[in-house]
């Protein structure tokens, strides 16, 4: 794989592979340091703990030492000395729970809370005594050395204790040692085999970027040896370039004709532009008519959409009429009714009156019909009126879409206009070039004549120079992907 690597990815691998080592090494160096500092936290807790044990110790003996001068004198200072002793012991052995992790150790550490728990129930006795006026009782008491035998125990496992930890200590200690010993056996070793590598990598990489350019220039001088005899076999075939340039006389004689041809084309080309740019001027002409008239149209829409909503509104105004003449039509009937019940009270004399409450009734239920048959025909007028609106509003944005049609075949007409003025332009144009070029055929022919029998010889030459020119390209590319 790294045969196939270029110069810029050999160069990167010979730099990386030490530099991957050097960071393994980092990260070795500070795994070891990190368990140094590890080891470094315990001796320093070791050291607390050791500390603490010798406070504990201390206060023991002053908690015995003040229970005796408090049973033999009963001072003040004797029984301040024995409670600020009891108070140290106690937070000593807090914090010796709390910083101890060794098992062993704090199964001492427990006996010795129950000793010391003990030793000051029995001390505690004694001052409870004097305090009680027994002091020859807390004396006597004293004096079978109970208090004394517990003294002796908790020495006893007190030194137990400082031994154990003393153990801690030194095992921690050679744990530091052998910690140093493999970091600095990491860091020398690791980093004179990352020298080692480096140069050898080096090496190898340095050989094979310069048997790689040894063969590329070689291929690349045979290659140069090639091109220097194809040049000169050029040099010799140079008046062979006779016979193409006569074909290429020949094809130019052609061309010109063709110009001379294409003149007339393009002449007759801009005839037709311009009469098309007449036409297009007409249509122009036509849409702003179509679009004039269009506008006319839509403001008479508008005009009769403006009418029928006005009838919409007198049809509804209508409407409310006959509302109201069939409400007073219903209340004529109600006045009717009320004549007629008054006049078949007066008996005789309100015939005649009953007979103009019953006609009466009758116009009111004429008047009634007539007001709901005016009500159903102002429905359908404004039912009629308002599909009349929606379809003048069609026929309005219809006619709006017309003119925007109408603005867009003019701009589009417009637009064709101009297009074919520049065809007319351009067609004249065309004529002028064409005779132009007939021209300058014509002195092209004089000159390839005198190149004709060169130039096919120099066409043989061409294919062994491009073949030369092929291997210096492969050659160039393969430099050029190694670096």
């Amino acid at each position: 794989m790294a045969y196939n690597l270029n110069l810029k990815k050999r160069i990167l691998l010979g730099y990386l592979v030490p530099l991957l080592l050097m960071l393994g090494v980092a990260l070795a160096v500070y795994w070891s340091i990190g368990t140094l500092r590890q080891i470094s936290g315990a001796l320093d807790q070791s050291r607390v703990v050791a500390a603490d044990v010798g406070s504990v110790h201390l206060s023991l003996v002053r908690m015995q030492r003040s229970a005796r001068g408090y049973v033999l004198f009963k001072t003040d200072g004797s029984l301040k000395n024995y409670q600020a002793a009891r108070s140290l012991l106690r937070q000593g052995l807090r914090r010796l729970t709390e910083e101890v992790k060794d098992p062993a150790q704090l199964e001492n550490l427990r006996r010795l809370s129950d000793l010391s728990n003990r030793m000051e129930a029995e001390e505690q006795n004694y001052i409870d005594l004097v305090d009680a006026g027994k002091a020859a009782q807390a004396l006597a008491l004293f004096r079978e050395g109970r208090s004394i035998s517990l003294v002796g125990e908790l020495d006893a496992l007190v030194r137990q204790v400082e031994k154990r930890e003393a153990e801690v200590v030194e095992a921690r200690h050679e744990a530091q040692s052998s910690a140093m010993a493999q970091l600095m056996t990491v860091a020398v070793g690791a980093t004179a085999f990352a020298v080692i590598l480096a140069l050898v990598l080096g090496a190898w990489i340095a050989a094979r970027i310069s048997q790689t350019i040894s063969e590329s220039l070689a291929v690349m001088s045979s290659s140069s040896a090639e091109i220097a005899a194809t040049v000169e076999q050029h040099e010799r075939t140079v008046s062979q370039q006779t016979a193409a340039a006569t074909e290429v006389t020949s094809t130019a004689e052609e061309l010109g004709a063709s110009a001379v041809q294409s003149a007339g084309q393009a002449e007759s080309a801009a005839a037709s532009a311009k009469q098309a740019l007449a036409l297009t001027q007409e249509g122009v002409r036509l849409a702003d008519r179509v679009s004039a008239s269009v506008s006319g149209m839509k403001q008479k829409i508008a005009s009769v959409a403006e009418q029928i909503l006005r009838l919409s509104e007198q049809a509804g105004q209508i409407g409310g009429i006959a509302k109201v003449v069939g409400e007073l039509a219903g209340e004529t009937n109600m006045l009717a009714l009320n004549a007629a019940v008054e006049a078949a009270r007066a008996g005789e004399q309100g015939k005649g009156f009953a007979v103009v409450a019953a006609e009466v009734r009758k116009l009111a239920d004429q008047s009634k019909k007539s007001a709901e048959r005016a009500n159903a025909l102002v429905a359908e007028i404004q039912k009629a009126t308002n599909s009349a609106v929606m379809v003048t509003e069609e026929g309005s944005r219809s006619a709006e879409e017309v003119t925007v049609i109408a603005q867009s075949v003019a701009q589009a007409f417009g637009s064709i206009a101009s297009a074919a003025e520049r065809v007319s332009e351009n067609a004249q144009q065309v004529t002028l070039n064409s005779k132009q070029q007939s021209t300058a055929l014509g002195q092209v022919t004089e000159a390839m004549r005198s190149l004709a029998e060169s130039s096919r010889q120099i066409a043989a030459g061409t294919e062994q120079t491009k073949v030369g020119v092929q291997k210096l390209n492969q050659v160039a590319l393969g430099l050029k992907a190694m670096v």
